[in-house]
């Protein structure tokens, strides 16, 4: 080889090399996987992190090698879901994991044929979009946290820590309704003897007068549905209730980890860690979304803010303590 040719032969290689540095981790083949969540990236990104990217990771699946993970973040503003979906959309995702409600409505807007794996608090909030629990029947399935049973137990719990409570507000969203929460709450009423306080907010500068009529109506505690406006102002919500010395209890803890009073509800660490992942994996394997049947909550949890209660003056019971599964201090 002569002297030219070999000094052609280095500037190639040389080449090749400084592409494959440049190349992204996750390579041209790399399946994409979109979340489109209403939190923070400050907040989101390392539980998602932690957690999805954890039980995919046990799975086979690494970040930006065999799988590139898109995050899009709403930072509490439904407003912002149409915009991010179409972000997500144009990356031409394998799949995305998303909230039932507000978020998976603006993605089937854009288009209808992406598999979904929603996670809902209401199967109202499918939109239509399953067929059934057991066959789905389209594009879409994923896990409902609903369990008629837990309602029930959740006002017996807050009971417990609230012996004279009788009068009860719901912070509800009006466009996202969750219709069978609220209709085990009437079917309880009654028997529990209970005076209910339905409290409708459409936008998030509502909360500040929201709470005021909650106060007038002389309520003691606020139960807080799983809406996607009450997840993404949860922080605010826990605020104006310490201010206004009202108790909160909710079905998700992160509204405790946020400085709610209570929680109690299916673990969202299995569904992010395990279940989701599954079902990604199995749909990136070729499994159709209309062949996975939704997934119904096995695991509950218990999560009790002793902060926050000190801050309301009420003293939770030992027994509460004994059982919660979680305590924050």
């Amino acid at each position: 080889m002569s002297q030219g040719q070999r000094r052609r032969s280095l500037i190639v290689a040389g080449a090749l090399i400084v592409g494959l540095l440049a190349a992204p981790a996750g390579g041209a083949q790399s399946p994409v996987v979109g979340v489109l969540n209403i939190g923070s990236p400050q907040l989101g990104n390392p539980v998602w992190d932690r957690w999805f990217a954890g039980g995919l990771r046990e799975l086979g699946y690494e970040d930006r090698r065999s799988v590139v993970i898109e995050y899009r973040w709403a930072s509490g503003d439904i407003t912002r879901y149409p915009k991010l979906a179409r972000e997500l959309i144009e990356r031409r995702p394998a799949v995305i994991v998303t909230p039932c409600g507000a978020s998976l409505r603006a993605i089937r807007e854009i288009d209808r044929t992406v598999p979904v794996i929603a996670f809902c608090a209401d199967m109202n909030n499918f939109f239509g979009e399953i067929a059934s629990l057991s066959r789905p029947g389209g594009y879409t399935t994923g896990i409902t946290f609903l369990s008629q049973e837990a309602v029930g137990k959740r006002i017996e719990l807050l009971r417990e820590i609230l012996p004279g409570l009788s009068r009860l507000a719901i912070l509800d969203q009006p466009d996202e309704p969750i219709a069978e929460n609220w209709a085990e709450l009437e079917r309880l009423q009654s028997s529990l003897g209970l005076v209910l306080q339905r409290v409708p907010v459409a936008r998030a500068e509502e909360f500040e007068a929201s709470f005021d009529a909650i106060v007038r109506a002389r309520a003691q505690a606020v139960y807080v549905f799983p809406t996607h406006l009450n997840i993404g102002q949860r922080a605010r919500i826990a605020e104006l209730a310490r201010k206004h010395r009202v108790a909160t209890v909710s079905e998700l803890s992160v509204n405790v980890e946020s400085g709610g009073l209570l929680s109690y509800g299916a673990s969202f660490r299995e569904w992010l860690g395990k279940t989701a992942p599954m079902y990604v994996d199995k749909i990136l394997k070729g499994v159709k979304p209309a062949d996975l049947p939704v997934v119904q909550p096995t695991q509950f949890e218990l999560v009790v803010n002793l902060r926050t209660a000190r801050a309301l003056g009420i003293k939770i019971p030992q027994s509460i303590l004994l059982r919660a599964d979680r305590v924050i201090e």
